[in-house]
């Protein structure tokens, strides 16, 4: 079985309608907090009652799926996918 703490995963983004990438990371912490960060870069421009949210309602759900369901799923060599809001994530081992 790969250790969790040193196994890379790839995280894949899509945010409707037109934003996505993706980047390898090496825990899902990592993926979280890229996330997080490319939500806040895409929300940059909006109010803060609307950045407040995002962050609320879509990264801090993301946040819970990616470091727990999505961690171990990954953990089993298994692909996990999750979408909230606008925000659709797939995590690949």
């Amino acid at each position: 079985m790969p250790d969790p703490y040193h196994a890379r995963m790839l995280i894949t983004w899509e945010i409707e309608p037109d934003y996505e990438g993706s980047e390898n990371v090496g825990t899902a912490q990592a993926a979280s907090e890229l996330i997080t960060d490319v939500l806040l870069n895409v929300f940059a421009d909006e109010e803060s009652l609307t950045r407040a949210h995002v962050m609320l309602h879509i990264a801090a759900p993301l946040h819970e799926g990616l470091t727990g369901e999505g961690a171990r799923a990954v953990e089993r060599g298994e692909e996990w996918t999750a979408e909230v809001g606008p925000v659709r994530v797939r995590l690949t081992p």
